[in-house]
């Protein structure tokens, strides 16, 4: 008669997740997938683009993804976009944390890096090209969901009484570049789109300032080439403010931007953050181009601190439609400075040398 091999036990509860994470790595697809979402959220679609896969396939491996707990999606417009989870207290996620570490320490191959590229410049395309078309009629779709004057005054609350260098990005008709012109000695702003940029290089001219410099172009990273020299030499030096109102939701990389503002504040410097929390109001990104049914804030703060820059005061504030706008500042701690010397006493001046 011969004997069965012994059957091994049930797994227990305890170890599920464990199981589940294991399974869902067992395959390099779905471990690259997990690389990629390191530090941004993508659609089926992109991700395919970035991958080279079908959307089937990509669809496939983000469910089994998804099952384990490793990532999650979030409806924004009519796309669902997929981003990692972060490891939490339960079964499996000490192997969880050790995974996502693994990962991370390993450079994207250079195919998959110039995928993602593609993916951002397809989405800051798209904004740049609403801007452009829409100009004229920026103010009226703007107003349908917080009129300037609702939310500038209160961030204006945390800025610095007077600086040395302020830098705003996406200053849109430049409504807030006084308030920095009358508080910094250089202000300089960003714009991606050529309509935006002249309505506040009108918006200056009209209030007399001469203390603003603005162009077109996107913020590099510190390491970053800039083919316009002038622009390279305004941002050599490190910034005191760094000023982002209602851009991260219209920027095909948010998390990126901030980490770009961390690297070019100077010791003790502050990025003032004014965006839309979530929304499920899909009609705002035909009416005002936004790439982001808003920021999540804890999002937001998770990307700061990642940045090195540390919470701030924050307020949030109701606007019309059911919109809520936060403000929130984000410092840059300030060097250390080494401790000071104390001053000789008559005692150490005579003791003797052993």
């Amino acid at each position: 008669m011969t004997r069965s091999a012994p059957r091994l036990p049930a797994t227990a509860p305890a170890d599920q997740g464990l199981v589940a994470i294991l399974r869902a790595c067992a395959d390099p697809g779905r471990l690259t997938i997990l690389r990629l979402l390191a530090r941004d959220a993508f659609a089926v679609a992109e991700l395919g683009t970035i991958l080279g896969l079908g959307q089937a396939t990509v669809s496939h491996h983000l469910k089994s993804l998804a099952e384990a707990g490793l990532v999650s999606a979030r409806r924004d417009g009519t796309h669902s976009f997929h981003r990692r989870t972060l490891p939490g207290e339960g079964p499996g996620s000490r192997v969880h944390a050790a995974l996502l570490e693994e990962i991370d320490a390993r450079p994207l191959d250079p195919r998959l890096v110039a995928g993602r590229e593609q993916v951002f410049r397809a989405r800051a395309q798209r904004s740049r090209a609403f801007f452009d078309r829409n100009a004229d009629h920026f103010d009226a779709s703007r107003d349908l969901i917080a009129r300037p004057e609702a939310y500038l005054p209160e961030l204006a609350e945390l800025l610095p009484a007077a600086g040395a260098r302020a830098l705003e990005i996406g200053p849109g008709p430049g409504e807030f570049l006084p308030e920095l012109a009358r508080r910094f000695t250089s202000v300089i702003a960003l714009d991606a789109s050529d309509e935006m940029v002249e309505r506040a290089r009108d918006h200056c001219a009209a209030a007399g300032i001469d203390n603003v410099r603005i162009h077109r172009g996107e913020l590099p990273a510190a390491r970053g080439p800039l083919a316009d020299a002038e622009l390279a030499a305004l941002l050599d030096a490190p910034l005191d403010v760094i000023v982002c109102a209602m851009v991260l939701h219209h920027t095909p990389g948010p998390d990126a931007l901030i980490a770009r503002c961390a690297e070019r504040l100077a010791s003790g410097g502050h990025l003032l953050v004014a965006e839309l929390c979530p929304h499920g109001q899909d009609w705002t990104r035909e009416a005002c181009g936004d790439v982001w049914s808003g920021i999540d804030p804890d999002e937001l703060a998770a990307w700061a601190a990642g940045a090195g820059l540390e919470a701030g005061p924050s307020q949030f504030l109701a606007q019309r439609n059911g919109f809520r706008i936060q403000l929130h500042r984000f410092d840059r701690p300030a060097a250390a400075k080494p401790p000071t010397p104390e001053p000789p006493t008559p005692e150490s001046m005579h003791r003797e040398t052993p």
